[in-house]
């Protein structure tokens, strides 16, 4: 079980999310500001591959970052970033693992940027 506080740090800053929901295999975590919201959802599902025949674990982590207008301003600001690992429901874990570390050493400040430049 994750614990009930979750840091991200943004630009060098600590942004200490805390947990305000937990059910099922789901959880929920939230930082609010006057100025800004973090929003963290953990998400546990399973499903059937049908073309492969075979049960599928689903893990989804979503963060959204609000930024609340300042006048003039009406809108707000909102950034969201997710990322989605499935695997065989009897997989090997440390295997998992190793495969989601890689991957996530691909977002790179270099890549990350050229991925918002809309480069392929």
């Amino acid at each position: 079980m994750f614990s009930d506080t979750i840091t991200l740090t943004v630009n060098a800053v600590a942004k200490v999310l805390t947990k305000i929901n937990q059910d099922g295999y789901s959880s929920e975590y939230l930082l609010r500001s006057s100025t800004e919201s973090y929003s963290l959802k953990i998400r546990n599902s399973k499903f059937l591959d049908k073309s492969r025949g075979e049960n599928r674990d689903r893990h989804n982590v979503e963060i959204v970052h609000t930024v609340f207008p300042v006048a003039p301003a009406t809108q707000s600001t909102v950034r969201k970033y997710y990322f989605v690992a499935e695997n065989g429901e009897f997989d090997n874990t440390t295997d998992m693992v190793n495969f989601m570390l890689g991957s996530a050493g691909f977002q790179t400040s270099t890549n990350s940027t050229k991925l918002l430049n809309w480069e392929s």
